[in-house]
């Protein structure tokens, strides 16, 4: 018995000595530089072994890398990064750490179907079917600030201060990363691991079901996702204005990742002065006075990611956000009838809402470029819109309240399918399920509850392809939609489609053909029949009946970059059909306003932008269109939009400026015109530390924020001037600290999953 003991101890004392000897594991590091001997931030440095990747590490600002966990072996070492002549060699682990310095050499400009390659990584340019993938330099890399990063891009409008990302043109694109939804934004990312910024001119019938046209896609490196992650900032109005805290933290490796973010906003007495003058047979209402909007909401947010095996990959989701809204209103006014009384009126509208989502991803990939992608999500929302209106007359008081409790269950199921084939091209299909149930109680009136349900079912495809100089996408989708509002019930079939096909003309310019239809079904906003207006002459009421109205786009842009200078002239021109739009009635003296489906409406559209990047200092962009709005019936109404943006990166220091004007914007009522710049900013930035920096700015600095709308329906008219009092000339401060520990086994999947759901607006 005690020789097995002793047998057996010596055996694993054997194994365990044998297994610390087999599991020693040895460091590869080193530096890269240019010709000049400058160090080279952000170069790729691969080690592959048996014709398969084995490890990875990206350069620091000091050009310095290393890579651990390697075992004795043979590898082959390659060094690349836009721009440059890829370095190659073999490399040998014997019984020690290995060290080797590289030299990189500028790469000669070489035309690759249509990507334009320099010495300057900025300076890349690739074109696809639907637009341009972009690259940063490694100034705009290092900003720590990925709003900051993205001024960089040309088709791109990034306002670092009201951290949004908008299209040249004004329009709202929808932000994925990694071809995937980011509800959080892009405020995580760190402007380091952006490998590309794609702009898709032409959206997928994919993307078009939910109202987007266009698409921005920033594509990170793999392999790169911070290991310890988080992040602190805070900003706030002077005087106490608006402000805002947040944090955001992710932890994980190879197998496992947690994300979290929490939110809070607040809006503290934003004052606003409102003149108004309504008239219509029998009388003129004329007031004067102010609103007042002020209250908190918050934004919470966990995020599982799971590596389940090396071919599925798993994400539970689950967020929430609520707020509570307070607008209240005050002045005076006079009623002119057979004679003219003077009164004081008191407003006020309070906003309580809950969103709580909860989502299942699960992501199965086949063979290489070969997967499928399945999202089951749930939504719980709960509004209640409480409103009220006193007028004070010598004589007597009007007073209305109403009270709006709205419910909200909805589900989705989302299917898709995507191959890479060997051509080269790709093909995409998928369905779209989703389940919505409204319930609308106005507790005031004792009216009936009005119910809203909706099933849809939309099945898609898409195909890229590219062939020499040309690349073309092909995209449809078949919508299948019952609705059911209050006593209306209506079922339909409404297509969708998109086709896009770029010409490279030359490595510097292209010329791009897209077309795009889609439909738009009404909001619920639109369909409910209830009165939402507090006014004593005027209700507000939508319309059950409506029914998705469709539109045609056509447009033509062609695109030049040279040494910096990127221009981009653009065409393109919309046909409307059913469109929804606003009209209003009278009713014994009270001005109804609702909605209903119109006959045909168009929209031209010239212009395009153009910029400049100054070396590695920064960028200068100006953009600049003109519509043509063609109503039924009415003459055709021209508008102006023009922005422009220049930012300066000097050392420690970045300073950015803002302006955007438009001078008209127009419905088939109305007519809004913006006698100031509708946003304006000046904001400096400095970096104490890479990942710690303060930043002020000034907002609406130019003149005070000012409009003006003339409304006129029959013989009903409405004339309003607004002007923003503490929007205007509104410095803040904002303090952000950012901590990344890179590893070297994170997770190779970074799919996360969002809420799309926004809630009933009324």
């Amino acid at each position: 018995m005690k020789r097995q003991r002793r047998f057996l101890l010596t055996l694993w004392g054997l194994l365990a000595l044998s297994s610390l000897v087999m599991a020693q594991t040895y460091s590869f590091s080193g530096r890269v530089t240019n010709e000049r001997r400058v160090a080279i931030d952000g170069a790729q440095v691969l080690l592959s072994a048996s014709d398969s990747l084995a490890a990875m590490a990206l350069t620091d600002p000091e050009g310095r890398f290393r890579i651990d966990g390697l075992a004795r072996g043979s590898y082959r070492v390659a060094v690349l990064l836009a721009g440059y002549n890829t370095f190659e060699r073999a490399l040998e682990i014997k019984a020690g750490d290995e060290r080797a310095d590289f030299l990189l050499t500028p790469e000669a400009r070489v035309d690759l179907e249509g990507v334009t390659v320099t010495g300057n990584r900025a300076d890349l340019v690739e074109r696809t079917a639907t637009g341009e993938i972009f690259h940063l330099s490694e100034k705009a890399k290092g900003s720590g600030d990925p709003f900051i990063a993205l001024r960089e891009i040309p088709r791109l409008y990034s306002n670092v201060g009201a951290r949004t990302v908008t299209m040249a043109n004004g329009e709202r694109p929808l932000i994925l990363v990694d071809g995937n939804r980011h509800h959080s934004g892009i405020a995580t990312i760190d402007p380091k691991e952006i490998e590309a910024v794609e702009v898709v001119e032409i959206a997928k019938a994919r993307y078009l079901k939910e109202g987007y046209q266009q698409v921005v896609n920033i594509k990170l490196r793999k392999r790169t996702h911070p290991f310890l992650f988080w992040e602190v900032a805070t900003r706030h109005n002077l005087p106490w204005r608006r402000g805002f805290g947040v944090g955001y933290f992710e932890i994980g490796n190879e197998r496992y990742a947690l994300y979290g973010r929490a939110v809070a906003n607040y809006t503290h007495d934003e004052e606003t002065s409102l003149e108004r003058t309504q008239r219509n047979t029998g009388y003129t209402k004329w007031t004067d006075g102010r609103e007042s909007l002020a209250g908190p909401d918050f934004l919470g947010e966990l995020q599982f990611r799971w590596m389940a095996t090396g071919r599925d990959y798993i994400v539970a989701h689950a967020y929430a956000t609520g707020g509570h809204k307070r607008t209240n209103g005050w002045g005076e006014g006079t009623l002119t009838e057979e004679i003219t009384r003077q009164f004081t009126y008191r407003a006020g509208v309070e906003d309580r809402s809950y969103i709580i989502t909860s989502s299942l991803f699960h992501k199965h990939t086949f063979a290489e470029g070969n997967t499928l992608e399945t999202t089951l999500a749930y939504n719980r929302n709960h509004n209640e819109n409480d409103g009220f209106r006193t007028e004070t007359y010598p004589d007597w008081i009007y007073d209305y309240r109403y009270l709006f409790k709205n419910d909200r269950h909805s589900g989705r199921l989302d299917l898709d399918y995507s191959l890479e084939l060997p051509s080269g091209a790709s093909l995409a299909a998928g369905s779209q399920t989703r389940l919505v149930s409204d319930r609308i109680r106005q507790l005031y009136t004792g009216v009936p509850t009005f119910r809203h349900e909706r099933w849809d079912e939309y099945l898609y495809a898409d195909f890229n392809h590219t062939a020499g100089k040309l690349a073309y996408m092909l995209s449809a989708g078949l919508e299948a939609i019952r609705l059911r509002a209050g006593d209306a019930t209506n079922s339909y079939l409404k297509p969708r489609a998109a086709a896009s096909a770029t010409y490279a003309i030359n490595d510097r310019i292209s010329t791009r053909l897209g077309y795009q239809l889609t439909n738009t079904p009404p909001t619920e906003s639109q369909l409910n029949p209830y009165n939402t207006s507090t006014d004593s002459l005027t209700r507000t009421v939508g319309n059950p009946y409506l029914l998705p109205s469709q539109s045609h786009e056509m447009s033509l842009s062609a695109t030049l970059n040279h040494r910096g200078w990127y221009l981009t002239p653009e065409l393109s021109y919309r046909i409307a059909t059913d469109l929804v739009e606003p009209y209003g009635y009278d009713d014994g003296g009270i001005y109804v306003s609702s909605y209903r489906n119109s006959g045909h409406y168009g929209n031209l559209q010239a212009g395009g932008s153009l910029s400049y990047r100054i070396g590695q200092v920064g960028r200068v962009g100006l953009s600049a269109y003109h519509a043509v709005d063609y109503f039924e019936g009415q003459p055709a109404r021209q508008s102006f939009i023009g922005y422009f943006n220049a930012s300066v990166n000097l050392k420690k220091w970045y300073f950015g400026l803002d302006v955007s004007y438009r001078n008209d914007s127009y419905t088939a009522l109305s007519r809004t015109h913006y006698r100031t710049p509708d946003f304006s900013m000046l904001q400096a930035t400095y970096y104490i530390t890479p990942n710690f920096y303060v930043s002020a700015a000034i907002e609406n600095f130019l003149v005070p924020y000012r409009t003006s709308t003339d409304y006129r329906s029959g013989a009903y008219s409405e004339q309003t001037l607004s002007r923003g009092i503490s929007a205007s000339f509104s410095p803040w401060i904002l303090i952000r600290y950012t901590f990344r520990k890179n590893g070297s086994r994170e997770m190779k999947e970074r799919k996360r999953v969002s809420s799309i759901e926004e809630g009933i607006k009324l």
